[in-house]
């Protein structure tokens, strides 16, 4: 075993036995084992920031070029592939020099994991990066508190969602949003409806939504396996009406059951994670025509998305989703799918999407999505707003204002 792990494996055992033993230690040894334990933490900590030293070197080949180091907030390798990850993957695509911090470090791996060119993927404690001056941050409404973890950071901060969708402590949520505002150097936020709120504080806040990798679902259909799961439901030849995304309080399950009901002759797909639990309680399997396939990752969905007649996003209309700007809008864009979506205000906005408000509008939208998909004007009309709303044009935004 290789002696860097050996350490961490040894400073990881000796925290799990502590936290067993500390009830029952007298406080005179528990002020002996915290010291070992700091120790220890701090010797790696000290040879964490060495080998950062080296990359630095290696890398910094130009004295401009940016440094932008991703706090913990998503794990890489979460079920959903999301916004934080794409900026990162983007940024470093665009000369910056990344590091993306895991929120649970694995010390069974390397401490720094080159994932793309000037992305690196960081096992560590924060601390490591106390070593930098002044280096670019990027925080979000809940991990504030890793602002003062860093020297002089200069703040990008990424207002994603309206702070009520958090869970935890609202008022240090608040707290931390607030925080931000004053001290970030870049404001970024993903609706519009975010930078009105937002814009008598930071006028000069970013308008900055969700983006695609273009190229990741703008394929051919010819070279797009339909995965087995889907492929059976195909063989029906009945219209598949597809959704893939969280399933969540958010997700409006009594309209898709309507829907459902009002179009026995479709089929309903849904993929993604029971991220809140709510989908146990739905009642959809007692629909034969809605099947849900699980989650599925990032590399497989432009495969399902293939297979879908028609991409929808029905989530309930209320403040929160008025200011969502759904990642799967611009991919279902450039894999050429007509939209149907209820009526939410950022959504709204972009030309070829159509709406829904009731389970009736709504399926006859699905309706007259599935006369659009043989239009070539309109598929190309959804390919080119994709092509226009990459993660790249985000990430070259945010670096135009850096400096």
């Amino acid at each position: 075993m290789p002696v860097e792990k050996m350490k961490s494996l040894l400073s990881q055992k000796l925290r799990a036995g502590w936290d067993l033993a500390r009830h029952v230690t007298p406080e005179p040894v528990k002020k002996i084992i915290r010291k070992i334990i700091n120790l220890t933490e701090r010797k790696i900590i000290a040879e964490h920031q060495a080998h950062l030293k080296v990359i630095l070197e290696q890398e910094s080949q130009t004295s401009n070029r940016p440094i932008i180091v991703f706090p913990p907030s998503l794990d890489w390798q979460v079920q959903l592939f999301q916004r934080p990850q794409q900026l990162a993957l983007a940024l470093a695509r665009q000369g910056a020099l990344v590091f993306y911090l895991q929120p649970h470090p694995n010390r069974h791996q390397p401490p720094f994991q080159v994932i793309a060119p000037g992305l690196y993927l960081c096992n560590i404690n924060v601390r490591v990066f106390e070593i930098i001056e002044q280096p670019f941050i990027y925080l979000l409404t809940w991990n504030s508190d890793y602002a003062r973890a860093f020297r002089n950071p200069r703040i990008i901060y990424d207002f994603v969602d309206e702070i009520d969708v958090f869970y935890g402590d609202r008022k240090k949520i608040a707290e931390g949003h607030h925080f931000l505002l004053k001290n970030a150097r870049v404001v970024l936020a993903t609706a519009k409806r975010l930078v009105d709120q937002v814009f008598s504080i930071r006028p000069d806040v970013i308008y900055c939504p969700n983006g695609v990798v273009y190229e990741h679902f703008d394929r051919s259909e010819e070279h797009l396996m339909p995965p087995e799961d889907i492929g059976h439901l195909m063989t029906e030849g009945k219209p598949i009406i597809g959704y893939y995304g969280a399933l969540a309080r958010w997700f409006d399950y009594r309209l898709v059951k309507e829907i459902a009901k009002l179009r026995p002759e479709y089929t309903f797909v849904l993929i993604g994670p029971d991220y809140d639990g709510t989908l146990q309680s739905a009642g959809l399997e007692e629909y034969r025509n809605i099947h849900w396939l699980g989650v599925k990752p990032y590399e497989e969905l432009p495969h399902y998305l293939a297979c879908f007649d028609v991409a929808t996003i029905p989530f309930i209309v209320n403040d929160i989703t008025h200011a969502v700007s759904p990642l799967k809008l611009f991919e279902y864009m450039a894999g050429g799918k007509p939209i149907v979506i209820t009526p939410m205000q950022e959504s709204m906005g972009y030309p070829g999407v159509l709406v829904g408000d009731t389970p009736q509008s709504f399926a006859e939208q699905l309706d007259r999505a599935l006369e659009l998909k043989y239009q070539p004007e309109y598929i190309r009309l959804l390919k080119r707003t994709a092509y226009q709303n990459t993660w790249d044009a985000r990430a070259k935004v945010i670096l135009n204002t850096l400096f």
